[in-house]
């Protein structure tokens, strides 16, 4: 089907399963004695999203579920009955935030100076992620670190002005590079969109905010008009340059295991490794996807390892929303 189509099927399906939920719920909580509460939910982990189909310009409805049950499988042979063969379903299992991987130190994982994306980099506290971005702080005109929220500001339990090491703790710990300047908060009820934040860069650190080791100069994306089916590269602190496809676009109700709780996404990006290896794995998370025209369309943030046999899925924030929420530019 078109991709308008796939969109507008996705709603329809999101309303029709979704909004009876919300009604249960309501109902339950006014009349809690009325008999047991009976939900296929996001509570049960359905993410809904749009995925390649047989040909080019054919989209088709994605079911992800990351749990089995007797209701998601009655979800799915409803979907199926109303979409017939215009669905793809994935068992994915539980996704958490990509924050360590005590593995053997490389590269990526020891001092960087100058500075390259691709690198480790941590909270104080935290253990390890992936620097992603060095980029332009519109509102301070300072040049700022960008990262995941769980890496940088221990998913929005730390404070402002919190030191920043490169590399991460896990990986011996470094010099205090950084300090965290702002973070979007995760929301334990109702939806998100990004796990970031952004750390002021110590004058005196050299830094090489450009190019990503392995992969060249980049360019920023300014829409989120992204498909399934596009091939992208990634440069992370554990698993170094990898290989992948987006699978997935607009994934709703993605649920996300943190030390916080369970965080719900909206609107994330699917990616699986190629050749049918793991994009990304713990200790990964920051860092930047980029496409085959060399734009950076994502920020890693997810996954899970151990799906697909061992290949894993990863999965990713929009950019354009990355961008917006921390209110920076690419030049630093």
């Amino acid at each position: 089907m078109r991709l308008d189509s796939a969109r507008s099927l996705k709603l329809e399906i999101a309303h029709d399963v979704f909004a009876p939920i919300v009604e249960g719920l309501l109902g339950h909580a006014l009349a809690p004695r009325i008999g047991p509460l009976n939900l296929i939910s996001p509570l049960l982990r359905i993410a809904l999203g749009i995925g390649r189909g047989n040909g080019p310009g054919d989209f088709h409805l994605a079911v992800r579920l990351q749990s089995r049950s007797s209701e998601t499988q009655r979800f799915v042979d409803r979907v199926r009955e109303r979409v017939k063969d215009e669905l793809h379903v994935d068992f994915i299992g539980r996704v958490t935030a990509f924050a360590d991987e005590p593995l053997a130190i490389t590269d990526l994982r020891r001092s960087c100076r100058p500075l390259v994306l691709g690198c480790s980099i941590a909270h104080i506290a935290a253990t390890a992620g992936t620097l992603g971005l060095i980029a332009k702080h519109r509102k301070t005109g300072r040049t700022v670190a960008v990262s995941c929220s769980h890496v940088l500001a221990q998913a929005g339990q730390a404070k402002l002005g919190d030191g920043i090491t490169q590399p991460g703790r896990i990986d011996g710990g470094g010099d205090q590079i950084a300090a965290l300047l702002d973070f979007v908060p995760l929301k334990t009820s109702g939806s998100n969109q990004i796990d970031a934040a952004v750390a002021v860069l110590d004058e005196s650190i050299a830094n090489a905010p450009g190019r990503v080791p392995g992969v060249g100069a980049f360019t920023l994306t300014n829409t989120e008009a992204l498909a399934p089916g596009q091939k992208v590269k990634k440069l992370g602190r554990t698993t170094g340059l990898t290989e992948g496809e987006i699978t997935v676009t607009e994934l709703d109700d993605l649920v996300v295991d943190y030390d916080i709780g369970s965080i719900v996404f909206d609107d994330q990006i699917e990616i699986k490794g190629l050749p049918n290896t793991p994009f990304s794995q713990p200790g990964d998370s920051g860092s930047l996807v980029i496409d085959e025209a060399m734009t950076a369309i994502g920020m890693v943030f997810s996954g899970n390892p151990f799906a697909n046999d061992g290949a894993g899925v990863s999965y990713a924030n929009p950019l354009p929303k990355v961008i917006a929420g921390l209110d920076i530019d690419k030049s630093p």
